[in-house]
């Protein structure tokens, strides 16, 4: 009876179901820690896309548990991340290009231009950082999100917020 009225059917179901998710999250929320609220809002949004066809099951997987195998590491081309952190996104990034093909090409933009990267990585507010090259257009929000966890795994959770 509150919400908008609307003699449009279709407008008045996306009301409703606005509503509805909004009611949900506020009566979850209540009965959670501080701290556990944004986990469940995170997870809310992800069904939601998920829903909606937005997100894909290869990138979620590949988010939720990274790389797995054994892979040969390239020698370290940066200047600004040590031998481990190299192995660990080297490995992230290799995944990334041979599995989810929106990240085709990303293994090789990232050693050949890896010092646009550097300023996502010394970045105070990294998940605010515009991705180098045409990465920034032509990943959606959540695929930024895969590709920071990379670099900066560190600011998922302001990614998330």
């Amino acid at each position: 009876m509150n919400s908008e009225q609307t003699e449009d059917v279709i407008r008045r179901i996306e009301i409703l179901n606005d509503y509805f998710t909004y009611a949900l999250y506020q009566n979850v929320c209540r009965s959670l820690f501080e701290t556990d609220k944004l986990l469940f809002s995170f997870l809310l949004c992800t069904k939601i896309l998920f829903g909606n066809n937005e997100i894909d099951m290869k990138e979620w997987r590949f988010f939720l548990a990274g790389p797995s195998g054994q892979i040969d590491d390239k020698p370290n081309p940066t200047q600004w991340l040590d031998d481990l952190e190299w192995q660990q996104t080297y490995k992230q990034l290799y995944v990334m290009d041979q599995t989810l093909p929106i990240f085709e090409g990303i293994e090789e933009y990232f050693i050949n231009f890896n010092v646009k990267f550097k300023k996502i990585f010394d970045s105070a507010d990294a998940h605010e950082e515009p991705m180098p090259g045409d990465w920034n257009t032509k990943l959606n929000s959540f695929q930024k999100m895969v590709l920071l966890k990379s670099i900066r795994p560190d600011k998922i959770s302001a990614a998330i917020e």
